[in-house]
């Protein structure tokens, strides 16, 4: 990540806001100034003068043109509704007594936008598991399309790759199906579109780091075509040039979307359309869906923190 030109496009961003044409032209020269004095360093350091005609002009910081992310999720085939339900669902665990999630009503189909909040330790994880089908209900159905494919994202991503194995072949073992006239260049092509630099590609997986096995997991979710998206904690690992590649390609998806995240930002984007969107609120043992946008929630949360404070 170009830490100096996310810094620059931050400061940039913010005068614009204040629609100070000077404040917009005092931001450039502050980082026209750095620039220059690190190339004055540099110039010192090689035993060239300060001052050679030769040398270019200090210039304000530019994004990396060798770092390209473009995450993208396929448009995926329609499936008549319900996709997914949960119909007076319970569930409990049975070392935790303290612990129960009751009578859950909810559902997801093509292109709904779901944002699933509470406190921590709530039981948002746990609804996002029942979800997927990696627990079973103590109580209640679950109903799914006979066709459905789900892409999971978990906290806990690591546990589903193999470290010994490399990326390519991890893909290809999961994902066999490659069209073109080299299956393992088809799969590279998709790692570095997700931002997973070619020189990694063949690196054993134990030996990525968090971000860069992030991408490899989000790359797998994509190639496996899925109908719902069920994301819990996405941008963790990434950067915010990822993120907002995330942000992009989840937009763009005409399939579900479920998402629990403590990126607000991220939050608002994928739900910014209240038609489609809804807000899931895990507390005290049961799920409702918020009367409003996830705007409103916010506002909520804030007066009642407020009340709470005056009180």
């Amino acid at each position: 990540m170009n830490k100096k030109f996310e810094t620059y496009d931050k400061q940039l961003k913010a005068a614009r806001r204040t629609g100070s044409r000077a404040q917009q032209d005092k931001v450039k020269d502050r980082a026209k100034f750095v620039a220059a004095k690190e190339a004055s360093k540099k110039s010192k350091g090689k035993g060239k003068a300060v001052d050679d005609d030769d040398e270019a002009p200090p210039e304000v910081p530019k994004k990396w043109r060798d770092y390209s992310v473009e995450f993208h999720f396929p448009e995926p085939t329609e499936l008549t509704p319900p996709l997914l339900q949960l119909i007076e669902v319970s569930f409990s665990y049975p070392n935790r007594p303290d612990f129960r999630l009751s009578d859950v009503d909810v559902g997801i189909d093509m292109g709904t936008r779901v944002a699933i909040v509470g406190p921590n330790g709530a039981g948002k994880s746990t609804l996002l598991n029942l979800l997927a089908g990696d627990l079973v209900p103590t109580e209640g159905e679950v109903r799914r399309s006979q066709k459905l494919r789900i892409g999971r994202y978990s906290q806990h991503f690591v546990d589903l790759l193999t470290m010994e194995e490399n990326a390519v072949e991890y893909l290809l073992r999961l994902h066999p199906e490659q069209e073109g006239f080299s299956k393992q260049e088809a799969v590279r092509a998709k790692l570095g579109k997700f931002g997973l630099p070619s020189h990694n590609h063949l690196t054993p997986i134990a030996k990525l780091s968090g971000g860069q096995k992030a991408r490899v997991v989000f790359t797998s979710i994509s190639m496996s075509k899925p109908h719902i998206l069920l994301l819990d904690e996405p941008t963790n690992h990434l950067d915010m040039q990822s993120i907002d590649a995330l942000a992009e390609a989840l937009e763009e998806f005409t399939g579900g979307v479920v998402l629990v995240s403590h990126d607000s930002r991220l939050i608002s984007r994928v739900c910014e359309n209240e038609e489609n969107s809804e807000i899931w609120v895990v507390e005290e043992g049961t799920v409702n869906k918020f009367p409003g946008s996830f705007e409103d929630y916010k506002d909520e949360l804030l007066k009642e923190i407020k009340a709470e404070v005056d009180d």
